[in-house]
């Protein structure tokens, strides 16, 4: 019944704007459970049979993990990265949309992600996107750890439709008009209601934006709370909420209205320092899963070598045994080695290049105004000796 008020809504003119979700993480939060631990209650929405009307394909069990746009979240007393919450930058986000073309930064958590081709009359721009080094990833394993992402992660080489804007004239998803009231449980059926001249198409061209993630509205996502003197202070971490506001604006205002109140936020991010990272931890990954194959590899030789003993060896260990139980022991002693030389070697090489760009945001234009000061007075010294 929802459903079909939202799509006589659109039809008549209505514009709409939804904020989709396979995992919310603050429903999640609000029902007493611990999201990032998985478990609970399932929390998705979707618009179904509206979006297969438009002809969009969208999996509400499923969750887009990004390694390029992986946050890192505290867990515990460690830190690890979550590809299923994605710190978006500027090339994440449409630059041709006037209510997306001056947001430099998102966050979506547990996002899930739009496909298909729209019906005809129907064009589709994809306002938000993620990267090809992209998966789907179900929506429960999103919520645990992201190591159990990461471990396994294959990316897909597709750039998933984050969030879309469909214009052009929408068809109804109830041909059959007014779909019948369920009845509650233990209440008998209602009669049928007389047949109401629903719309079957709109008359004008419309637009409907859909984002495939509601927890980017909550303060977790786009803001900072902070008290200043017994006041609450608000600070935006990212462009979430005006994005949203733009998406309003422009659905709501004329186009000479949506030019001059188009926000931004202007935060600049590392984003060599992000891609360094994510090829430094492809390879600290790939190092993660050759020592897991070692090690059931060398698993499978005992086992085999254990199925071998000969009668009353079952307590003793072969000379063979101990041999390939020394190779193991070796092995995984030298490849932890390696991780830690490696972890250590990702985190001196990121600190170094965060560090060499600090100072030269920093020290730099106070060392170019002071090279430019004394280059002055030099000349106007020679120029006053002259006289």
């Amino acid at each position: 019944a929802t459903q079909f008020a939202i799509d006589q809504f659109v039809l008549r003119g209505g514009k709409l704007v939804a904020y989709l979700d396979p995992v919310s993480y603050i429903d999640q939060q609000r029902q007493g459970g611990n999201p990032m631990m998985g478990g609970g209650p399932p929390t998705s929405s979707s618009l179904d049979k509206l979006l297969a009307a438009w002809g969009l394909g969208y999996d509400k069990s499923k969750c887009v993990a990004d390694m390029k746009y992986s946050t890192r979240m505290g867990r515990g007393q460690r830190v690890e990265q979550q590809p299923a919450v994605l710190s978006l930058t500027a090339e994440a986000i449409d630059r041709n949309d006037i209510a997306t073309s001056q947001v430099d930064s998102l966050m979506m958590g547990f996002s899930g992600a739009f496909t298909g081709t729209p019906t005809a009359g129907l064009t589709k721009t994809v306002l938000i996107k993620s990267t090809a080094q992209s998966q789907l990833v179900e929506g429960f394993l999103a919520q645990m750890s992201g190591e159990a992402i990461v471990k396994d992660f294959k990316p897909s080489g597709t750039e998933y439709a984050l969030a879309v804007k469909l214009s052009g004239k929408f068809k109804t998803a109830f041909p059959d008009g007014k779909p019948a009231a369920t009845p509650a449980p233990g209440e008998a059926p209602k009669p049928a209601e007389a047949k109401t001249d629903a719309l079957k198409e709109s008359k004008e061209d419309n637009h409907v934006i859909l984002v495939a993630d509601a927890d980017m509205l909550a303060d977790q996502f786009c803001v900072q709370v902070q008290d200043f003197f017994g006041q609450r202070v608000v600070i935006p971490r990212n462009g979430n909420v005006n994005l949203a506001q733009n998406f309003v604006e422009q659905m709501a205002g004329d186009t000479a209205l949506m030019n001059t109140r188009s926000r931004a936020i202007v935060q600049r991010q590392f984003t060599r320092v992000r891609d360094m990272q994510m090829k430094a931890e492809d390879s600290y990954r790939a190092k993660i899963k050759g020592l897991e194959d070692s090690l059931q590899e060398t698993q499978r030789k005992l086992n085999e070598l254990q199925r071998n003993k000969e009668k009353g060896q079952r307590f003793v260990m072969s000379p063979e045994q101990q041999k390939e139980l020394e190779n193991f022991r070796k092995k995984e002693a030298e490849a932890k080695v390696e991780l830690k030389l490696l972890r250590r070697d990702l985190r001196q090489e990121i600190d170094s290049m965060e560090n060499r760009l600090k100072w030269m945001n920093i020290a730099g234009m106070p060392f170019l105004v002071t090279i430019g000061g004394i280059g002055l007075a030099v000349f106007k010294r020679k120029r006053t000796a002259a006289r």
